[in-house]
């Protein structure tokens, strides 16, 4: 692997960014970071998801759901630049349609990010969970400052916008200065 800079412009403040490229030395050329292994992957989990509509998988009546679910957070992102996806799942209650925004610091693919937060919805009762698509954060804790753009090769482009929004009601993030760009990996 090595490394790129990259900029994006992000309403006329330039970000630096830093993505991965695979040499592949074969051909000389560049590639993003995605296989085919990766793809299959990704269309088997998307396939089971689709299948999923009832919640945790194995259980066809769960019980009723405990309130648990209520204290999850809508955003889980690692300080640095990460790939990161956006899900949207109805509530065990089903009173309502919950976005997630998860990067995960280390995951290979979008689906690495994606995997440990589904896990957690399916565990927690959520029902019709779906990667509605990815991107890369950068998140810079001291400087109060997040970024979002890219895309998922396997998952598609994230809306940005939403992601934003989800960041934004996070009191958590309350003052941060929260972009997103369609610009960049």
């Amino acid at each position: 692997f090595i490394q790129k800079g990259l900029v994006a412009h992000n309403h006329g403040t330039k970000i630096k960014l830093r993505a991965m490229i695979q040499n592949d030395e074969s051909t000389g050329s560049e590639q993003f970071t995605t296989n085919a292994e990766d793809q299959e992957a990704v269309t088997k989990l998307k396939s089971r998801l689709e299948s999923n509509t009832s919640g945790t998988p194995g259980i066809s009546n769960p019980s009723e759901p405990n309130e648990a679910w209520r204290n999850l957070p809508c955003v889980s992102i690692d300080e640095g630049a990460h790939k990161y996806v956006l899900i949207e799942a109805e509530t065990p209650s089903g009173e309502r349609t919950q976005t997630f925004v998860v990067s995960k610091r280390g995951a290979s693919y979008h689906r690495n990010a994606a995997e440990p937060m589904i896990e957690i919805l399916e565990k927690h009762q959520f029902r019709n969970i779906r990667v509605t698509g990815g991107g890369r954060i950068l998140f810079e804790e001291d400087e109060e400052r997040i970024s979002i753009f890219g895309y998922s090769y396997g998952f598609g482009k994230a809306d940005h916008a939403v992601s934003k929004r989800v960041i934004e009601e996070d009191e958590r993030y309350a003052g941060f200065e929260v972009t997103w760009s369609d610009a960049g990996y």
